[in-house]
């Protein structure tokens, strides 16, 4: 789409894209990104729930049976419900996140508002699964539990999100999925340093400069994506891989919103992207063609479907209060147990992560949001700390 500017014809529509730009819509009422991009009334809320409800669903199997194999999807698609999940996650994440930087007025109060999103939940989670889970399943006494130091470094490096994958004393030892304790949270360590990669980007002023940031965006995703054809970058044990996944997810999000303007949004797409995708099964090319297709997929369901469904805004957003509380619950579950069936697993899971979310999103994660202005003050006012206002 070519930027014009001042152009009338009754046989075209055009469209305010962006400061002092209007972008070209030909005849077809194709709404664009940057139109459906406007307020609060989408269903970013309702796919993130759904997107972590369908993590509980793949944990579910692997947490009853200790075999990834059986994990839904798999077979069908070459990678599990949660693995597409958590894609979605990513590709939310950097859409949204881009503009929460755009919209801040300082790096400072950027970075407090990105930290309340994610500390304040999982310091709460984690201090509920050491001491009330953990004193109450682990095979040690009371005592040692309490009183060793691997309790208290499992606080630490899972509150920090140093290191999600620490283990407690004598917790789920016999389980089928041996001593993890929350599966979930691994993720979250890359999410923070997308964060981290964006806010620099900010502040060096690259995200401001489209001219820039399309020098830099297309040699770094072309990038991505010839590493992302290497079968490494796919192995769900990998770093590596890891990086590549969710740099991609998460950059076709920030892509998505710096770009905006000029992607048109229809169901069309959705259907010729899914049988592209689909004809690409056992390619080199499909991952990263699934990665796109899941992103503008995730755009549509955003902000097309409207009516009722908007009325799930009204709830709150429980997907973050869902997936950090859901693994516990399973190995918990599974510990007193030990026969449950897969779908059981999943529906006692939602019926126990459910109310855990709901008081996380209503008793921490909101109320912690309203201290965003005030720590960005309070930071401002602290000689040395970085504060400058994004360029």
């Amino acid at each position: 789409m070519i930027p014009i500017r001042n152009v009338a014809r009754s046989s075209v529509d055009f469209m305010k894209a962006g400061k002092g730009m209007v972008g070209f819509r030909g005849s077809l009422d194709v709404p664009y990104l940057v139109e459906l991009n406007q307020g609060h009334d989408n269903n970013f809320n309702l796919i993130r729930v759904l997107a972590a409800v369908a993590v509980a669903l793949s944990h579910s199997y692997l947490t009853v049976t200790g075999d990834p194999s059986t994990r839904p999807l798999l077979t069908q698609t070459g990678f599990t419900i949660g693995y597409h999940a958590v894609n979605v996650f990513f590709v939310i994440s950097g859409f949204l996140v881009t503009q929460s930087w755009m919209r801040s007025s300082s790096f400072t109060s950027f970075a407090t508002a990105r930290g309340l999103r994610i500390y304040p939940g999982i310091v709460i989670s984690t201090l509920f699964v050491t001491f009330i889970v953990g004193t109450a399943m682990t095979a040690l006494p009371a005592t040692a539990y309490l009183t060793s130091p691997e309790t208290y470094l499992y606080l630490f490096l899972t509150a920090s999100l140093a290191e999600p994958s620490a283990t407690l004393p004598g917790l789920f030892s016999g389980t089928p999925d041996a001593e993890t304790v929350n599966g979930s949270l691994w993720t979250l360590r890359y999410e923070v340093i997308c964060y981290v990669v964006l806010a620099v980007s900010g502040f060096l002023g690259i995200l401001a400069r489209p001219r820039l940031f399309a020098a830099l965006a297309v040699p770094l995703g072309a990038g991505l994506f010839l590493l992302s054809l290497l079968p490494i970058a796919h192995d769900n044990t990998m770093v590596f891989g890891h990086f590549v996944r969710f740099g991609l997810c998460f950059g076709l999000g920030v892509i998505a919103y710096q770009y905006r303007s000029y992607i048109p949004i229809h169901w069309v797409g959705v259907v010729a992207l899914v049988i592209v995708t689909t004809l690409a099964l056992g390619h080199a090319i499909y991952p990263f063609l699934l990665y796109a297709t899941t992103a503008y997929a995730t755009f549509w369901l955003a902000y097309v479907p409207s009516g009722r469904i908007r009325l799930f805004n009204k709830s709150g957003d429980y997907s973050y209060g869902i997936y950090i509380y859901a693994y516990p619950v399973q190995q918990t579950l599974i510990s007193l147990e030990p026969n449950l069936t897969p779908i059981q697993m999943f529906v006692a899971t939602i019926a126990g992560s459910l109310p855990l979310a709901m008081a996380s999103w209503h008793l921490v994660e909101h109320p912690s949001l309203r201290w965003k202005r005030p720590l960005a003050n309070l930071a401002m006012k602290v000689p040395g700390l970085l504060k400058r206002k994004k360029v």
